[in-house]
């Protein structure tokens, strides 16, 4: 009885093993770039590097929130999204989503502030693209520009 028990629990491990294997095959191809300013690297937008979800959350563990001028920013040029960040302190976010991005961009920004584990479930979302904006509580705003 034992080692039928076994057998069941190794077919299983075997048959978990294959499946995530073949939803490995399914990562789609993603069109995010990213563009940050830190006191040691700068990257800017026009650059167009391309980034993925592990390489967003290194950097943005990195950006150094005693300089002043950091930010760091995301853009899915599929779904024309895009999502930046200012480290205002080591665990204090504070978010920012263009409305109408691009050249028509007339001011508009939805704005918001929250915690480094929200934050990050947040990219995830963004980077899996699939729903992420009501992770925050947003306020809309103008920039002048």
């Amino acid at each position: 009885m034992k080692q039928l028990t076994k057998q069941i629990t190794i077919q299983e491990l075997l048959d978990k093993i294959s499946e995530k294997q073949g939803s490995v095959t399914d990562v789609k191809y993603q069109d995010i770039t990213y563009y940050m300013q830190n006191p040691n690297k700068v990257v800017e937008s026009k650059d167009n590097i391309p980034i993925d979800f592990l390489k967003a959350t290194s950097e943005m563990n990195d950006l150094d929130w005693n300089y002043e001028w950091n930010y760091i920013g995301f853009v899915n040029n599929k779904k024309l999204e895009c999502v930046q960040f200012i480290r205002q302190e080591e665990e204090k976010w504070y978010a920012e989503v263009p409305i109408r991005l691009g050249k028509g961009w007339d001011g508009y920004a939805w704005c918001g502030y929250s915690d480094i584990e929200t934050i990050t479930n947040m990219m995830r979302l963004f980077f899996e693209e699939v729903p992420w904006f009501g992770m925050l509580s947003w306020k809309m705003r103008r920039f002048k520009h």
